[in-house]
């Protein structure tokens, strides 16, 4: 007899490999090598050499190098009075353990660098609102009055807020209600966040860890992963790959996967921290202070400026942020005002919103370019504040 035998094949797929790439801001880099080429007799040759450089620089031509080496030197020379370097993915330069140098450094083999999304391009331009309106972000489950220490978008462009005495994450869906939450640690500390892909955000928590959540389908939170540390965490950002963490004492600079690259700066009472969208300039605040300091890309001190506005508070972390377009925002904890600093960190542009607007003592700020808003988050308080862009 004849059996007819049925075969099920069940395909899983490895997690791991998704989670490797969600945390990659690319794929690799482009490096060129600039070499010095003695210069042609015949200046007309020079002339139209400079001339056809754009299409010199999408094509090669191997029959004529001394030629090609000077249209890519002078693409680099011309470009280089206004360049914005991006720090890319780094982690194939980096050792698996133990500390590293600055990305950016002498060699010839520079990061080819081009226009893209998170490039400052009006990083002092005033921000100005018209309207507002207010969203209660207190759901039923919550045992407190809402602390709003913490917001940020998702590259998808999903909302999301930290909630520090309630101890958790909530996501907003469009119309800025509570859809899903995810429950963290309790901790002494408040809880800061920073976006790092289109689906995934990181989370300090006092307990010298970092929490991933992950957004599925825009209306669940899942825990992707924790990032154990050998300090505390405060204040947390991303740039291309860079994870930028406070202490309280020192600023850090590491991968997404925990690798510590260096230790940037150092200071009594660092907390909040913020990055421009190039990597150019990091911005970190002093609470004892009241002082914001602006560091160079390497953790040089380009500036510090005193904040009166802030207001000191030995628990809070003032809000901080930098919008896609390079503008530095800060919350004005005694003063009830959301200020918009320089890009160097030199002085205050102007006051974006202020009590008049119904804002009192902001502990988080937030520029979404998906909705052109600004949003506020107030200590004991269960509503944020949206604010249209004029």
């Amino acid at each position: 007899m004849t059996a007819n035998n049925e075969r099920l094949l069940t395909f899983n797929p490895d997690r791991t490999s998704q989670q490797t790439l969600s945390a990659l801001s690319g794929l690799g880099q482009i490096l060129s090598t600039v070499k010095q080429s003695q210069p042609t007799k015949r200046t007309t040759q020079n002339t139209n050499t400079r001339q056809n450089t754009p299409k010199a620089c999408s094509q090669s031509d191997p029959g004529n190098q001394t030629a090609s080496r000077l249209k890519v030197n002078t693409s680099i020379s011309e470009s280089s009075s206004s360049r914005h370097y991006s720090p890319g993915n780094q982690n194939s330069h980096l050792p698996k353990s133990g500390l590293v140098s600055d990305p950016v450094s002498s060699s010839p083999h520079q990061l080819i660098q081009g226009h893209h999304p998170g490039a400052v391009s009006k990083p002092d331009q005033i921000v100005k609102v018209k309207s507002s309106k207010k969203y209660s972000v207190n759901i039923e489950c919550d045992q407190s009055i809402c602390y709003i220490t913490g917001i940020c978008e998702t590259a998808s462009g999903e909302l999301l807020i930290t909630d520090w005495v309630n101890n958790k994450v909530k996501l907003l869906d469009q119309t800025y209600k509570v859809v899903a939450h995810c429950d963290l640690p309790g901790g002494f500390y408040f809880l800061s966040m920073c976006s790092i892909d289109s689906r995934l955000v990181a989370v300090t928590v006092d307990y010298k860890e970092v929490h991933f959540i992950r957004v599925i389908n825009s209306s669940k939170l899942i825990k992707d992963r924790i990032l154990k540390l050998e300090h505390d965490c405060k204040g947390i950002a991303h740039q291309h790959g860079n994870l930028y963490i406070t202490d309280g004492e020192a600023l850090y600079n590491y991968t997404v996967d925990g690798r510590l690259r260096r230790k940037m700066y150092q200071d009594e009472s660092v907390t909040s921290c913020a990055v421009s969208p190039d990597g150019d300039k990091i911005y970190v605040t002093n609470n004892n202070s009241t002082q914001l300091v602006t560091l160079s890309r390497d953790g040089t001190v380009i500036s510090t400026q005193t904040l009166p506005e802030v207001g000191p508070h030995m628990y809070r972390l003032p809000g901080l942020h930098v919008t896609d377009s390079g503008q530095v925002l800060v919350c004005g904890y005694s003063s009830h005002t959301v200020v918009q600093v320089d890009r160097d960190g030199r002085q205050i542009l102007a006051e974006v919103v202020t009590e008049n607007n119904c804002v009192f003592r902001p502990i988080s700020v937030y520029y979404s370019k998906h909705t052109r808003s600004i949003i506020v988050g107030m200590w004991y308080n269960n509503d944020i504040i949206v604010f249209k862009e004029q």
